[in-house]
């Protein structure tokens, strides 16, 4: 197990985490306070940035959001869970690059055209 999977399974239950509203997933939020094992105290959003937190990682059921401080929301890490849904279809062919890339470019012509 990797440190910040010890990090994420310990902040979802800690007093820190606070629920997101539609109950999947939690955020923690600039001005909690943590103290490290050896004694350090920190701005818990401080901390967890130390330890590579930021948008974009996922790990242990999670996607990490930050939101930046001056927006509609306070400044904090959001950790949203992930969530899997099974479908009754298999993988699609792959397409071959120039394939890819031509229907790539059909895509952008549409949105250009909009």
């Amino acid at each position: 197990m990797t440190r910040q999977t010890e990090i994420v399974r310990w902040l979802a239950t800690s007093s820190i985490a606070l629920p997101l509203r539609h109950g999947r997933g939690f955020f923690v939020l600039r001005g909690s306070r943590v103290r490290l094992a050896d004694g350090t105290v920190l701005d818990a959003l401080d901390w967890l940035q130390a330890e590579g937190f930021m948008t974009e990682v996922v790990l242990d059921g999670y996607s990490v959001a930050y939101t930046p401080a001056g927006g509609k929301y306070t400044e904090r890490l959001t950790f949203f869970e992930m969530r899997t849904v099974d479908v009754p279809f298999a993988k699609p062919p792959r397409l071959s690059p120039a394939a890819a890339l031509l229907a790539n470019l059909r895509g952008v012509e549409r949105l250009v055209s909009s």
